[in-house]
């Protein structure tokens, strides 16, 4: 089976047109970028079959979607769709609002049961929607969509409404549903940090243009160990103890996802700090983006990281490939490796 979803669309409104030509692929989560209004819920209707005026080809690994002479409706498509305002039913509890699509898609008991298990929402299941607080409900909107057993999960900044805390709250369950579910999903957000702490690939859409989709380098790969200082389970990135301590058992492996934002440079050993981890690296590469910045990437022994600064910042520390920089993480988030359910 082909393993992407392609894209080759146009879409014309009174006041912008849109443009999408892409690869995306079918695993993990890939991050849909932009600000306010370039257009990133209209492409996401256009995938789930909920525009109109579509114009060109969509193709679902072998399965097309559509192209001049077939359109496939919103429904044969099998798509999981996570609105903002999470439109759940407000009269029926938490079971019955995850059964309700479950039941309709026809999709396997077991589904439900992963689903709930995933998500944590065994003692939420008989609750009644107006109880709940904001991140329970989005929690319960994205089982939902995961109980029907979708080929797709779309997720329209399904936190925009959601303080900072709720925010850091709910990344983990979705990176954990997604990877439990085996679903691809496409999470449109305008938050480069919500992108970077989840996604596994990003696209941006500006000036009604898509590009990418571009591999996300913001993984460190980590185990848990006993810390060499005080015993307790640590996280290490291969001999490398972090200060970010773990409820795990020795040798469970985790993806601990950074924001680059919160990353300080420095040419010297840093010292003691209160980052959550501090390792050296070198800066394999410079290069110039787009926005007046620099892409660097960064090697160290059997890890790499892919971070865009400021260029004033660059030029404030001199950098030049090459060199061994120093990399204070203050924001990241560790994420247990889950093995996802073959589909």
């Amino acid at each position: 089976m082909n393993k992407s979803l392609h894209l080759d669309i146009s879409l014309e409104f009174a006041n912008y047109a849109l443009t999408a030509k892409a690869d995306i692929p079918l695993r993990g989560i890939t991050a849909l970028e932009g600000v306010s209004g370039s257009g990133k819920t209209s492409l996401l209707r256009a995938i789930a079959g909920l525009q109109t005026n579509v114009q060109g080809t969509i193709q679902f690994g072998d399965a097309l979607w559509l192209s001049k002479t077939t359109t496939v409706s919103p429904q044969a498509r099998r798509i999981g769709y996570v609105f903002q305002d999470t439109r759940l039913f407000k009269h029926l509890d938490v079971a019955q609002n995850l059964a309700y699509g479950h039941k309709r898609a026809g999709a396997a008991p077991e589904v439900l049961q992963r689903v709930i298990e995933a998500l944590d929402l065994q003692d939420l299941l008989k609750r009644r929607i107006r109880g709940l607080s904001g991140g329970e409900k989005q929690r319960i909107a994205i089982g939902r969509a995961l109980a029907l057993d979708p080929h797709l999960l779309l997720l329209d900044e399904p936190m925009s409404g959601l303080d900072q805390a709720r925010k850091d709250e709910i990344l983990p369950y979705i990176a954990r549903a997604v990877a439990t579910m085996g679903c691809p999903a496409i999470y449109v957000s305008h938050s480069t940090r919500e992108t970077s702490m989840l996604a596994d690939h990003i696209m941006r859409l500006s000036g009604g243009v898509l590009s990418g989709p571009d591999k996300c380098e913001t993984v460190l790969h980590c185990v848990a160990k006993p810390s060499a200082r005080s015993g307790a389970m640590m996280l290490f990135i291969g001999d490398l103890e972090t200060a970010m301590p773990i409820n795990a058992p020795q040798g469970a492996k985790y993806d601990v996802r950074i924001h680059g934002a919160g990353v300080l440079l420095t040419k010297e050993n840093p010292g003691p700090s209160t980052a959550k981890m501090t390792l050296p690296a070198t800066l394999a590469a410079m290069d110039p983006v787009q926005g007046d910045a620099c892409r660097l990437g960064l090697a160290w022994d059997g890890g790499q990281l892919g971070l865009t600064k400021p260029r004033s910042e660059c030029d404030a520390l001199g950098l030049m490939p090459g060199q061994t920089i120093w990399l204070s993480i203050m924001d990241a988030r560790a994420y247990a490796v889950t093995t996802p359910t073959a589909r």
